[in-house]
């Protein structure tokens, strides 16, 4: 695991962004639908991953906002699309 300004990063990001994956932000309904529907139309590819928690900073103000919301605030990643095509 890495640590980028007092964020734990997990191995499962370590793994999305050693496959070209990159984070964009979290955010919960209906951003989250619009988010990602703007991201596909620009040509992206995107996945939607839970928040993990336990990898806020502790005292952070932010950690008590997901924490309430209870698994509805989801982290938008995406990359460009594979157009390696075979001709």
């Amino acid at each position: 695991m890495s640590d980028l300004c007092g964020i734990t990063v997990s191995p499962r990001e370590d793994e999305l962004v050693l496959n070209g994956w990159e984070k964009q932000f979290s955010c919960n309904e209906p951003r989250l639908s619009e988010a990602t529907e703007l991201f596909e139309s620009m040509g992206r590819d995107v996945i939607v991953e839970n928040v993990i928690i336990e990898n806020l900073p502790n005292g952070d103000s932010c950690k008590e906002c997901f924490i309430s919301c209870s698994g509805e605030v989801k982290t938008i990643w995406t990359r460009t699309k594979n157009t390696n095509k075979v001709t």
